[in-house]
Order: C-alpha cells, then sequence, then structure tokens
C-alpha cells in the first residue's frame, strides 16, 4: 500500500457521532473505503451537519466510519444557501489552507452550490505546488439543464440558475486544465470535458468484487428455469426520481400486458415519485404485476434480491452513470436501458443487454419482449453481463486509479 497524506475535499456532509465516528451516506461509504484501501490513510474535509439536523442519504441509507477505519473527517462549515456560504468564507478558506497544507496531495471533484468555495482547497494547492487529482464523477451539466427544463421556473429564477449552471462549469473547466491528474467517472463527462482534463483518464466505480459476482453454477440454475418459458422477472433499483424514467417502464409494463407478454416488476427505491409511482400503476391495472420494495442497503441482502430476477431495465433519462449497471451485470442480469452516452458506453447492444430509443415506451416494451421471445438471447446476454462484472470490480479500477496517480506525480 502507498502511503501518503491524501486530502479528499467534498461537498457530501456527514454527521458526527458521540463515539467520534462519522456518520455518512452508505453508497458514499464505500467509494471512501475504496479510496482507502488504493491510497493509505485518508482526511476528508466535507461539510459537518450539527447535531440533530436532518440527515438524508442519496442512498439506500447511511453507514458509521470509525477513525480506525482509516479515515479522518474534518468538518467543514455547513451552508443552508448561498447567503450561508457568503458569510462562511473566511471560515471554510481558514479550514482549507490548514488541511492543503498538510497534504502531499490534494483530491476534489466538481462543485455544487452552496459549496462553489470548495474550489479554494485546490487552487491553493496548485499556488503552493502541490500535486492534484480532479474528479469529474458525473455529467452534471447533463442532469442540471434537464431538472431545470422539467421544473417549470421561469423569469429571474431560471436566468439565476442557468448563470450558476455556467459557473460550475468553468469551475470544473479550470480544475481540471490545472490538475496534476483528472479521471472522468462516467462517459458523458469523457465526451464533454476530455479536452478541457490534463493528464484525465476515464474511470468507472463500481462497487463489487468478483467475489460478489454471481457463481456460474447459480446463473445456470436461473436460466435454466427461464428457459420453461415462465414469465420474465424484471427488477430496477434507484432513486424514484423523474429522471430515473420508472413511469415509461410501469407504461412499457402495460403495453406488454396488453400485447399477452407475461412479466412482473419488482422496484427497490424510495424518492418523491414512490406515491406516483403507486398510484400510476393502479390507473395502469397492473399493479398485479407490480411491486415497490423500500430501497436495499448495498450487500449481500441486496444482491441476493437482484439475483432472484432474470432482467435489469434502467429508463434512465439523462447521461447520469448510476452504479446500478454494474449492480445488475454482478448478477448476472442484463440490462435494458435508453440510449444515452452513459449507457452506449456501459451496455454493449446485443451482447450484455439491450438498447432503446430515449422516451420511448414501444421501444422500451419491444426490447423487453425480444428478450421473452428468445431465452436463448437471455442466456447469451446473462453470461456476458456476468463476464463484464468480473473484469470490472472495485479492485480492478483502484488500481488503475493508484497507478495513474503514481504515473502522474512522478512525472511532475
Amino acid at each position: 500500500m502507498w502511503i501518503m497524506n491524501y486530502l479528499l475535499v467534498a461537498l457530501i456532509p456527514f454527521r458526527p457521532a458521540e463515539d467520534g465516528s462519522a456518520i455518512v451516506d452508505g453508497l458514499w461509504a464505500e467509494d471512501l473505503r475504496g479510496l482507502r484501501d488504493a491510497m493509505g490513510q485518508v482526511t476528508v474535509a466535507a461539510p459537518e451537519r450539527p447535531q440533530g439536523n436532518e440527515f438524508k442519504a442519496w442512498g439506500p441509507g447511511e453507514v458509521s466510519l470509525h477513525p480506525q477505519d482509516g479515515i479522518r473527517f474534518v468538518g467543514l462549515p455547513f451552508f443552508h444557501n448561498q447567503i450561508g456560504a457568503w458569510l462562511g468564507t473566511f471560515r471554510l478558506h481558514s479550514i482549507l489552507r490548514r488541511e492543503v497544507a498538510k497534504a502531499d496531495l490534494v483530491h476534489s471533484s466538481n462543485f455544487f452550490a452552496p459549496y462553489l468555495g470548495l474550489a479554494y482547497a485546490h487552487r491553493i494547492a496548485v499556488r503552493s505546488g502541490k500535486k492534484t487529482l480532479f474528479v469529474v464523477a458525473e455529467d452534471f451539466y447533463d442532469f442540471m439543464q434537464w431538472n431545470l427544463a422539467e421544473s417549470g421556473t421561469s423569469g429571474l429564477r431560471r436566468l439565476r440558475s442557468k448563470l450558476l449552471l455556467e459557473k460550475q462549469d468553468r469551475l470544473c473547466r479550470e480544475c481540471l486544465s490545472s490538475a496534476t491528474v483528472s479521471f472522468l467517472h462516467t462517459p458523458a463527462a469523457v465526451k464533454r470535458y476530455r479536452l478541457s482534463a490534463t493528464n484525465g483518464m476515464a474511470i468507472r466505480q463500481p462497487i463489487h468484487e468478483a467475489q460478489d459476482v454471481i457463481v456460474r453454477d447459480a446463473l445456470q440454475n436461473r436460466l435454466e428455469h427461464a428457459a420453461t418459458g415462465i414469465p420474465l422477472r424484471l427488477v430496477v433499483a434507484c432513486r424514484l426520481e423523474p429522471l430515473k424514467g420508472i413511469d415509461y417502464l410501469l407504461r412499457a409494463v402495460h403495453l406488454l400486458k396488453r400485447q399477452r407478454v407475461g412479466v412482473s416488476l419488482d422496484i427497490y427505491g424510495s424518492g418523491s415519485q414512490k406515491q406516483r409511482l403507486i398510484d400510476l400503476a393502479s390507473l395502469l391495472e397492473i399493479q398485479d404485476c407490480v411491486t415497490i420494495y423500500d430501497p436495499l442497503a448495498p450487500g449481500p441482502e441486496f444482491r441476493a434480491a437482484l439475483e432472484s430476477h432474470d432482467l435489469s431495465v434502467m429508463p434512465h433519462l439523462t447521461n447520469d452513470f448510476g452504479r446500478a449497471f454494474w449492480d445488475a451485470m454482478a448478477a448476472g442480469l442484463p440490462v435494458i436501458a435508453y440510449r444515452s452516452d452513459a449507457a452506449d458506453d456501459t451496455v454493449h447492444d446485443q451482447m450484455d443487454g439491450l438498447l432503446a430509443p430515449t422516451a420511448d415506451v414501444e421501444g422500451l416494451a419491444s426490447r423487453i419482449r425480444q428478450v421473452h421471445l428468445d431465452r436463448g438471447l437471455l442466456s447469451n446476454l446473462s453470461h456476458s453481463a456476468r463476464e463484464r462484472a468480473l473484469t470490472n470490480t472495485k479492485f480492478i479500477w483502484n488500481q488503475l486509479r493508484l497507478t495513474r496517480i503514481r504515473e502522474a506525480i512522478s512525472q511532475r
């Protein structure tokens, strides 16, 4: 293991616990553990939520990370809005100056309001000759534009949002161009920022290891069962938000039911659209074959739930690259998704999954129907998905990331 003073400046908040641990989002905890395994001791400077402040994880839960886990947390001011960020600038900069001075490498990522001030850590690290890593974790430009279009806002509020998005984009390009090394975590980010990125490299972030991938015998038993012609068991696990397109999937199931194609659909997740989806399933009269469950935390229970299905369907409407693609493949599930920059690069069409035109209900239904009618295709896609998962583990990508950092630092 390569030991260095590694500082991660993050905008994802944590909450301190009485025992000295930090309570963080469960998916973020997986990222931090992977970073620790690759780099050694990691210091994380992130917004610290006050005790008693409501904590909302974007994943399926939260976990505690203790200091003995090799991850030390430094609390940054917690901002509720941009006014708070302006008032807290001096304190934020003071903490970041202190932590950057101790670090050998400063790692930061694309910024969101009200934490655009976190870019200060990268800037002072560059000015002081520190090594820097900058990461574009997702195609924020795409999904923020999508959210703006869907919000229905207009006038000054809409103009302000557009100006803020452009500022975030400029900050991102500035940091990419001055970083010692940069990683682009999604195919869409590669397309948008590849010309701005110094020593840039595309990186994936699955959270499974080889031992988490479905064993060949279990996959074969499932495929033999599916070969009997039983209704396909579909599954999707994600946040239940508009950009995930789950309402399109419900309409596709409705269309398949009218075509007398037997399928069942299990949905794991929570979010603002949950009740709307329940109501839509009732309106479409497909509640007999659609079940919505609470989200499952990453781990054996989640993997077992995925492995009990035949096909994963992910009708995302934006270029956000979800871990759900890799979670499905680790379970030996082919992925049916809407075509996008993210899906095109991740799902190998006709090899380990199928792609449909974006926002096309009939196109989505036709891909599901294709697999329903051709169980040999299901078998081929499933085995290929499993092989993709075995060659895209967290360990493999962490080692690639570590090698790239070492290479870039030794050159400059």
